[in-house]
């Protein structure tokens, strides 16, 4: 589907209809500011970028056009753009505070040393039937 445009000349223009997603200017995503789908071309992005400062001139629309500034950056180079597409496709892990290891308790207690014995060692054994082999003459 197309719009019809007056031009100052007096002729009308068809304009194209937008494909894609319209720019949401409230999100924090660039490609869904832009009005582009993630993993647009360097192409797209840069005549949705235009297309929306004719839309959004920064004489008129000072917040939006800052806005769509700032996501024209995040995809303008192919090195800002792998960095947004790695934290866009794979959130960096929320930070969090390192955990204090826990003290070791040093100090010996003789129920510990009673247990080891018991387990251990013969103490409180009452089955010796396999210290015993038969003798072979």
């Amino acid at each position: 589907m197309t719009k019809t445009i007056s031009t100052s000349s007096g002729f009308e223009e068809m304009e194209p209809k937008r494909q894609g997603p319209r720019p949401d200017l409230t999100s924090s995503d660039p490609y869904a500011v832009l009005g582009l789908r993630r993993g647009a071309e360097s192409r797209e992005i840069k005549r949705a970028y235009f297309a929306l400062v004719r839309e959004y001139p920064p004489e008129e629309a000072a917040d939006q056009f800052k806005l769509i500034r700032a996501a024209y950056e995040k995809l303008r180079t192919t090195d800002a753009k792998a960095e947004t597409d790695l934290f866009l496709f794979q959130p960096p892990y929320a930070w969090e505070p390192r955990k204090r290891r826990r003290k070791l308790d040093l100090i010996v207690h003789s129920e510990d040393i009673w247990r080891l014995l018991q387990e251990e060692g013969d103490l409180g054994r009452t089955d010796f039937k396999h210290d015993y082999r038969p003798i072979k003459l």
